[in-house]
């Protein structure tokens, strides 16, 4: 019994002491989660340059870049034409 008691206060212990880094990844994956909707809604219904898109929702056009290339890695957007320098990404159809 005293070793499940013990056991028990290690564990609140441990989650005391990582509870500010838990509130920060949360707070983190709300903000990419909210970034990834941005983007997404931008490019539901036409293609745009990730210049366009950044200018769109008021985000780095670096930031963008790294988001839209996430989406199109797992086959949530597509590459599109060309628009002088820069590709134009839209949602892919099975979404």
């Amino acid at each position: 019994m005293d070793n499940k008691k013990n056991h028990k206060e290690k564990l609140k212990f441990l989650r005391r002491q990582r509870a500010a880094f838990v509130d920060q990844a949360r707070e983190q994956i709300k903000i990419s989660n909210n970034l990834f909707k941005k983007i997404k809604s931008q490019i539901k219904d036409q293609a745009m340059t990730i210049p366009q898109i950044a200018q769109a929702i008021e985000e780095p056009s670096s930031l963008v870049l790294v988001y839209v290339s996430g989406l199109k890695k797992f086959g949530l957007a597509v590459e599109k034409e060309k628009d002088g320098d820069y590709f134009k990404y839209q949602l892919s159809s099975t979404n």
